[in-house]
């Protein structure tokens, strides 16, 4: 879950160091693919964080800041950035490391003067890293921002799975406990506003990912936890990025608002 108010303590310098390798080291979408790059202190932070005169955001005390870079502002550059930065957030996590995804609540030309930017590099998204504070207000601050962003609902896997072709009704009784785990580990990926904009096709050996907004970085979100869910029950599939494929949407009978992002097998 977010972490929107955090403690003094910052995170040890191997821990950092440990994340930044892990962010080099993860496996892409695409290529060139998304970057990961950090800045810290409570006082940087705070600066890119600040909304505006000053005013800060639901935000405050982080003591991190993971910046993430998209070689060029496409959506298969977002979807990547979604990918490889769950990913990081996904390994802070195990380590007891708290983190907020931020896409909009920030200032990304203050994040770019923080990093160091490679040609054409722009910031795409930025996650607050560290540790929460311990206090009751803190926690009721928290509590309270995610009962107004409904963050502690998720849809049923029946509104989220089709089976076969777009409005065909799946259920999970019966299908193989691998897949249901799967989606169950996808339907709990964060989104923006918690929208889960993600619906899964279930064909055969295939699972089809397309989204009912264009949000691809919570797209890229959703595939990394298929992706390391499947990895862990020994389902050896991978990605094929499809973005917007018009005969991949044709296939699964996608209505055209809906967008086809790829397939898992």
């Amino acid at each position: 879950h977010s972490t929107r108010r955090y403690s003094d303590q910052p995170v040890a310098p191997d821990l950092l160091a440990h994340l930044l390798t892990f962010a080099g080291e993860a496996e892409h979408l695409s290529r060139p693919g998304a970057r990961v790059a950090m800045t810290s202190g409570r006082e940087r932070v705070a600066r890119v964080l600040a909304r505006y005169a000053g005013v800060y955001g639901l935000v405050q005390g982080a003591p991190h800041l993971l910046v993430g870079l998209v070689p060029e502002e496409t959506e298969p550059a977002l979807l990547d950035l979604g990918y490889v930065l769950e990913q990081v957030v996904l390994e802070a996590t195990r380590l007891g490391i708290a983190t907020c995804w931020m896409t909009g609540s920030y200032r990304p030309d203050r994040a770019a003067q923080e990093v160091e930017l490679r040609e054409g590099e722009k910031v795409a998204a930025v996650v607050a890293l560290g540790y929460p504070r311990g206090d009751r207000w803190a926690r009721l601050h928290d509590a309270t921002i995610r009962r107004l962003a409904a963050a502690h609902r998720r849809k049923p896997l029946e509104e989220l799975v089709f089976s076969g072709r777009w409005g065909v009704p799946w259920t999970p009784r019966g299908a193989d406990p691998v897949l249901v785990e799967v989606l169950e580990c996808a339907r709990l990926a964060p989104s923006a506003v918690n929208r889960q904009p993600w619906r899964f096709v279930v064909e055969a050996e295939k699972l089809h990912l397309a989204l009912v907004a264009p949000a691809p970085i919570d797209g890229g979100i959703v595939m990394a936890h298929v992706a390391l869910t499947a990895r862990e029950l020994g389902w050896t599939g991978q990605w094929t990025v499809r973005w917007a494929d018009r005969e991949l949407g044709a296939t699964l009978g996608l209505p055209p608002s809906v967008v086809p992002v790829g397939s898992f097998s």
